[in-house]
């Protein structure tokens, strides 16, 4: 299946992308599709079944259609990172009745985690969503004071919240990957969440991650975004091998996660 490749939104351009045309994404986010303001659009694939964790799954290679879309430098605040080493990730997603699953697909040279060693130069990625429309979205600078943000974290490290993940070969090891509910109101507010309601599943493989986040689609958590129409979401990106770590990242975002 060929895949459809979108430019890249970064953090500045998003900024005033997002106060000069987001006007209409109030109750309904896709109201601003009439007028082409929202950027990439990545359709949710809806699904009957069991809705698979292994980022492997050949339901991956169905129903999900991939978007591939271009990161940007961060350059708003600091540490600023003009040019990150991952240039694009490929997005896809799906849900049933209960759920909602969202992979990312990227190429990595290396596999960068501290199940051998301490280190903090990890392979990590993110996804964001604002937890409630608004007119205008949030700050792509991990949201503003009253206009908090969700976001779920993956790293491949061990943890508190380790999670299992597959192995990359029949030989290796096998990874452990910490993936993290968070929430912020700003550049330096990241906070954990005591309910955790994400999970995350990770394989590197022929020098790519395939990253599969997965959650249900709506919940009693006043801090988590909830899933009953489009929300618009960003991507992060840091690769451990080119010593990235918080602001110095590649991104993308804003862009519509379409549900209907």
């Amino acid at each position: 299946m060929s895949k459809k490749r979108l430019p890249p939104f970064g953090f500045g351009v998003m900024v005033a992308f997002c106060a000069l045309f987001l006007f209409s994404c109030g109750a309904n986010v896709e109201d601003c599709l009439r007028d082409e303001s929202c950027g990439p659009v990545i359709q949710v694939a809806s699904h009957d079944g069991t809705l698979p964790a292994n980022p492997r799954d050949p339901f991956w290679d169905g129903a999900p259609v991939p978007v591939t879309v271009e990161l940007g430098p961060q350059m708003i605040t600091n540490p600023k990172w003009p040019n990150p080493s991952t240039k694009e990730v490929t997005v896809r997603a799906a849900k049933n009745d209960a759920g909602i699953i969202i992979m990312l697909e990227w190429d990595d040279a290396t596999r960068d985690s501290n199940f051998d060693h301490s280190t903090l130069y990890v392979d990590r990625a993110a996804v964001m969503f604002p937890i409630v429309a608004d007119k205008e979205a949030p700050s792509i600078t991990m949201g503003e004071a009253g206009k908090p943000v969700n976001i779920w974290q993956w790293k491949a490290v061990g943890g508190e919240r380790g999670q299992p993940g597959v192995r990359d070969n029949p030989a290796a090891q096998l990874a452990y990957q910490t993936t993290e509910d968070l929430n912020a109101e700003g550049f330096g507010t990241l906070t954990d969440q005591r309910q955790q309601n994400v999970r995350g599943f990770a394989e590197w493989k022929n020098n790519k991650w395939r990253l599969v986040f997965m959650r249900s689609l709506t919940n009693a958590n006043a801090d988590d975004v909830q899933f009953e129409q489009s929300v618009l979401m960003a991507v992060a990106i840091w690769n451990g091998s080119n010593k990235e770590l918080n602001g110095q990242k590649g991104i993308a975002g804003w862009f519509l996660l379409k549900l209907n």
